[in-house]
């Protein structure tokens, strides 16, 4: 409440709903260029960060799993480091990032991109926030967009009625309530009313 006042609450509701998608691609553009430099394999990362002796990458020994004092942590990367920066990241303690304090604590790049790559789970967080986001914009445009969808069907209900039949001779025919009458054509109606060049029209041929 200190932070954020509720007469602005409309402004914090738009940033969320139109800049989650900027931030979910950005955040992905990250990821994949992580992934790309240090967690796919036949990156030197993903090959080299970890000796043979270190636990965590065999499924035989029991948790927990921490890596050996060996390994390469994702201080000692020549690519993680500069990537973060790039997006405005950096690391936060690197004393615990590189096992100094202690070995549990111990990260690599692989370790890295497996929890990125999290993020973008169908059950994430972020991605449950996005189909949440589009179906409250749905819900506030729901009455325009069936209103539109009504216009557009009656006005192609119209148009089918201009191609299937005239709707001024339907509309003159109408009028006349003798069956004789349904087959008076447009052309001797109009001659009656002394119009005759108009009874030339084609669009009122039947």
């Amino acid at each position: 409440y200190g932070t954020f006042s509720s007469k602005h609450a409309d402004k914090y509701l738009s940033w969320i709903v139109y800049q989650t998608t900027t931030f979910y691609d950005l955040l992905k553009k990250l990821y994949d260029e992580c992934n790309s430099k240090c967690g796919s394999r036949g990156t030197n990362c993903h090959e080299r960060a970890c000796v043979k002796e270190c636990r965590t990458t065999s499924t035989k020994n029991k948790p927990p799993r921490y890596h050996d004092a060996k390994c390469k942590s994702i201080v000692k990367c020549n690519a993680t480091l500069p990537t973060l920066a790039k997006y405005g990241f950096t690391f936060g303690v690197k004393d615990k990032l590189n096992g100094d304090e202690s070995i549990d604590k111990k990260r690599t790049c692989r370790d890295f991109c497996n929890v990125f790559q999290e993020a973008f789970n169908e059950n994430s967080h972020l991605i449950q926030l996005i189909k949440a986001i589009d179906e409250f914009i749905f819900t506030i445009r729901q009455p325009f967009i069936w209103l539109n969808v009504a216009l557009w069907s009656l006005s192609l209900f119209y148009l089918i009625c201009v191609m299937v039949g005239r709707l001024d001779v339907l509309h003159i025919r109408s009028h006349l309530r003798s069956p004789s009458s349904h087959r008076i054509t447009a052309q001797s109606l109009l001659a009656a009313a002394q119009v005759g060049r108009l009874a030339k029209i084609s669009y009122l041929q039947p």
